[in-house]
């Protein structure tokens, strides 16, 4: 184990180890909150009642914006940006007077660089983009998960359905931030790689013909060397990653960390260095027509390409500074 590695401090592990476990709180949520409801009528029926509101009513909380969201400056999620550490790098000025996409690229195992660099105030982000209303979209399973909407509200994260996108990029100053590649691309994750989900994806693209919001490219050098992940190609865990894929939107690619204290494999993050770079925007018209339109489809695919020039110029800007380890370049594989 490299010298770096052994280097973190205890709080600064904890920290790491905070952030992977928010991943977890779903099942372990769901599981605490059927064992209490069926411990006793008193704790069933008010169970039953904040469930019936988180899965009805109160969705429409994630567009009211009324949930106090001051979770994103607690001190926790510095620390966790001091692990590795993530450093956010602004490119281009941004003005507060538009409306943005910002397209996160890759996803990673676990995408731990939106926690700290947009989800949060870890790497300073309304310090270097201000004015600017950051929203980072997640599933929508996780407003109807007991406790773990309520982290999400709390960090101002919102739904990534059509409908609460169109809605939240309606008011100037209001930014999306997409994992585009989403959950096929966690798959191909790697260390020293940067291999993208992005040709068949043009959902973001939609988006913001719809609203007239500028593409935000964003490449993140690192993401994909904090865990190693292990592609499984065929057999039956293949067929389960896939399956769950499909059912859920979400899947956890086979990957190991390290260990907390010394040991070579563990559930820890390896200490590498995350650089999220913000490139500058990609201007796109507003579109009022019918979007099954072949207009529509014509300037969905023409943006859609002049994206990727941008993308692929914004990487080869930053590859040699931030990607030198690599043992390939930048590849849309899908």
């Amino acid at each position: 184990m490299s010298v770096k590695q052994d280097q973190a401090t205890l709080l600064q592990k904890c920290a790491a180890v905070f952030a992977f476990t928010l991943y977890l709180w779903s099942p372990i949520c769901w599981a605490a909150t059927i064992y209490t409801a069926f411990r006793s009528w008193w704790y069933a029926v008010p169970i039953l009642t904040y469930l019936v509101y988180i899965n009805g009513p109160g969705l429409n909380t994630i567009t009211s914006f009324n949930f106090p969201t001051g979770l994103k400056k607690a001190s926790i999620w510095k620390v966790v940006a001091s692990y590795f550490p993530v450093k956010l790098h602004k490119t281009a000025q941004l003005s507060s007077n538009d409306r943005y996409v910002f397209a996160m690229h890759p996803h990673g195992v676990l995408s731990l660089h939106a926690w700290c660099s947009f989800c949060t105030e870890a790497c300073g982000f309304t310090q270097q983009f201000p004015g600017i209303d950051l929203h980072v979209g997640t599933l929508k399973w996780n407003f109807k998960c007991p406790l773990v909407r309520e982290l999400m509200l709390a960090l101002g994260l919102i739904d990534v359905s059509k409908t609460t996108l169109l809605k939240v990029l309606k008011k100037p100053g209001r930014a999306v931030a997409l994992a585009v590649g989403g959950a096929e691309e966690s798959l191909l994750s790697r260390p020293h790689t940067l291999d993208l989900v992005l040709k068949k994806r043009q959902g973001f693209i939609r988006i913001a013909l719809q609203t007239g919001a500028a593409v935000v490219p964003v490449l993140v050098f690192g993401e994909n060397d904090v865990w190693h992940a292990h592609q499984v190609k065929e057999g039956k865990l293949h067929s389960i990653q896939e399956a769950v894929k499909r059912a859920t939107g979400f899947t956890v690619p086979l990957a190991h960390g390290r260990g907390f204290f010394y040991g070579p494999v563990g559930l820890l993050p390896f200490r590498e260095p995350i650089n999220v770079v913000v490139g500058g925007p990609l201007q796109v018209e507003q579109y009022n027509g019918d979007m099954k339109s072949t207009e529509a489809e014509q300037l969905v695919s023409k943006y859609h390409q002049e994206y990727i020039q941008k993308l692929q110029a914004l990487y080869d800007a930053h590859k040699d500074v931030f990607f030198s380890d690599r043992v390939s370049d930048m590849r849309l594989v899908k």
